[in-house]
């Protein structure tokens, strides 16, 4: 498992855009529980990115 592949699948699946053939390949290498915490932080950047930039354009 490497870093790289499981923020690769968090990703791709915040588009809802993958493979069937990576789905199951990340299903089978892939630890449920580093799905869930890249996925959080993943969308802790994505909230925190979003606040700065309205806060940028409405200053």
């Amino acid at each position: 498992m490497s870093v790289f592949r499981v923020w690769k699948a968090v990703f791709w699946s915040f588009f809802g855009v993958r493979k069937g053939r990576d789905l199951e390949s990340d299903a089978a290498h892939i630890k449920p529980v580093h799905f869930i915490l890249a996925g959080l932080l993943g969308a802790v950047i994505f909230v925190v990115s979003l606040v700065l930039l309205v806060n940028w354009i409405t200053h």
